[in-house]
């Protein structure tokens, strides 16, 4: 009879859950070393914030800049909130737009756009206030040359602020439609009626009336002016209301 040898056994390959169950705390010690050293490296001392430069600087002060955009000595510049820092700086009234930038490893750049003053707004309480185009109030105070918007329902606002009033809108878009006339106005209001008036820079009046046809009433106020010629002396208002018949008012 015949005896049969025994087969040999054969080793089953590890599974992945093995090697997991095995390793597990291994795994996680590389991952915390791992995490540990990054940390360690974007906290180093050679990614600490050294350096700040702004561009793009005409009336804003670089030190506006640095106090607003509150970045610490200490700070990594790996783990600067680049949005929170552009939109405190966006706070001050005279920026429109701040765009942060990393320059490693020591160094943040901003690059600033700033608002144009438009006019200025003089309120029933006194107030006279630099806005600019979309009416935020970029100071108090206003430069003697500024055209002058005479909107009565606005009231003091801090800088910063926008002035949401539809007057001054109103006012804002006829002035820069009459801007192309070649004469300098200023003084824009509105009447009891609401209708438009503004004054010339040598205080003649123009009374605009409506806002209807403000295109043909500007190319009106040359022709009336050439038509006057040296008899001026005396002129205090030009009525063209009805723009068929221009009125010349005089003392």
């Amino acid at each position: 009879m015949k005896i049969q040898k025994p087969l040999p056994l054969r080793r089953s390959k590890p599974s992945l859950g093995d090697w997991i169950r095995r390793f597990w705390v291994l795994g996680v010690l590389v991952v915390f070393g791992l995490a540990y050293g990054a940390w360690l490296g974007i906290n180093a001392s050679y990614f600490r914030v050294k350096h700040l430069q702004v561009s793009g600087l005409h009336r804003v002060t670089r030190g506006d800049v640095a106090s607003h955009a509150m970045i610490s000595a200490r700070s990594s510049i790996w783990l600067l909130d680049t949005g929170g820092i552009a939109r405190r700086v966006e706070a001050i009234p005279y920026v429109l737009t701040a765009h942060v930038h990393r320059a490693l490893p020591q160094t943040v750049r901003i690059e600033i756009s700033e608002r144009a003053p438009d006019g200025c707004v003089r309120t029933d309480d006194g107030a006279m206030l630099t806005v600019d185009v979309s009416r935020r109030v970029l100071e108090r105070g206003c430069p003697a040359t500024a055209i002058v918007y005479l909107a009565r329902s606005v009231d003091d606002t801090p800088p910063g602020q926008v002035i949401e009033d539809a007057d001054l809108a109103q006012l804002q878009k006829d002035a820069h439609v009459l801007a192309e006339s070649g004469e300098r106005l200023t003084d824009f209001s509105h009447d009891k009626y609401g209708q438009l008036e503004a004054r010339l820079a040598d205080g003649i009046r123009v009374r605009f009336g409506d806002e209807d046809d403000l295109e043909g009433k500007r190319r009106l106020i040359g022709s009336v002016l050439a038509s006057l010629g040296n008899r001026l002396a005396g002129v205090t208002a030009i009525d063209l209301r009805t723009p068929a018949t221009p009125v010349v008012e005089r003392r």
